[in-house]
């Protein structure tokens, strides 16, 4: 069953609970300082729950999910060899999240390589690389477009400066005042969604993006206010378990993947506020504290039970 509400589509009769979730999720777009777009689907029995999902938002680091899916693109096609390993030189280091921009060069990573430091540790310098290697942010969007993925946008590149630790000097940050991705709430959890269903690339590059995600398991983005979260590896249990993408700029924070469920029904999802008057960048920031409310809502929502859904109570 498909639902819509009246930020987002219009669709079947909405059912008590769901009646509940669109209330609170019109409380929470209204009492925060800027914007919320949302678009969730559980994949065991196709329902949907939308909140301006077709709004285009700044989707920060989540973006680079798509990226990923490009250079699988490529490496299906046979422009690109995963194991093709890439010489980072100092002046591909870009600072901002993850590892590289503080390891001197000579490592020679891999494609593959990249896309999971990219991923899992959001690693700008991993980013920019692969960025380049695709031909600039225009080529991506044309590449996303062959694979149908039409309402996500690379806008530039990063040019965060890396800290001295190896280049030995430092240099201001000027603040960009493009956005380097934008999307729809929509359009980020249909990518979710052909992933699960390997159509996205191949089967095989479905299966490796969503193992790659599946080691994103940090406890921040959507699964924020979960009381345990399990890793999608592990043996079934009790807790639900998270795949994701998370990303996290002054003013916006988005998060995009899969919740999974007991029982081996997850639901994708893609959840972004944007435009926040809140600008730090901490753990408490309010776009952290609406999409770990989100994410609450929504394994309240789904939660298979009997016993109540493990989330922590709002407010503490």
């Amino acid at each position: 069953m498909t639902t819509g509400n009246s930020e987002g589509h219009t669709g079947a009769r909405t059912a008590p609970s769901q009646l509940a979730m669109y209330k609170a999720l019109r409380e929470l777009d209204a009492s925060c300082t800027g914007n919320i777009a949302m678009s969730a689907r559980h994949l065991g029995t196709g329902e949907v729950v939308e909140w301006r999902s077709h709004d285009v938002r700044r989707t920060a680091s989540s973006a680079k999910l798509a990226l990923h899916a490009a250079v699988m693109e490529l490496a299906h096609r046979g422009d690109l060899e995963l194991g093709h390993r890439i010489d980072v030189a100092t002046e591909d280091l870009v600072g901002g999240s993850g590892v590289l921009a503080m390891l001197h060069p000579g490592l020679e990573p891999t494609i593959a390589d990249l896309c999971t430091l990219m991923i899992v540790v959001s690693d700008n310098t991993a980013t920019s690389v692969l960025l380049g290697l695709l031909g600039g942010a225009e080529m991506v969007n044309h590449t996303l477009r062959r694979l149908g993925i039409g309402g996500i946008h690379f806008h530039r590149g990063l040019d965060y400066p890396p800290p001295p630790l190896v280049t030995g000097r430092s240099r201001p940050f000027v603040s960009p005042t493009v956005p380097f991705a934008t999307a729809t709430a929509e359009d980020l959890c249909d990518l979710i969604v052909r992933l699960v269903g390997g159509s996205l690339v191949s089967a095989a590059s479905s299966r490796a993006i969503v193992d790659v995600l599946s080691c994103s398991y940090t406890s921040d983005g959507i699964s924020r206010d979960f009381l345990e979260v399990d890793t999608r590896w592990q043996p079934p249990s009790t807790y639900p378990s998270v795949a994701h993408k998370p990303g996290a700029i002054p003013g916006t924070r988005c998060d995009v993947g899969l919740i999974g469920l007991p029982g081996g029904h997850d639901i994708a999802y893609a959840a972004i506020a944007d435009d926040l008057a809140d600008v730090t960048m901490t753990s408490q920031s309010e776009g952290d504290l609406i999409l770990g409310r989100i994410g609450s809502l929504l394994l309240r929502h789904w939660w298979p039970g009997p016993a109540p859904a493990p989330v922590r109570p709002y407010g503490l």
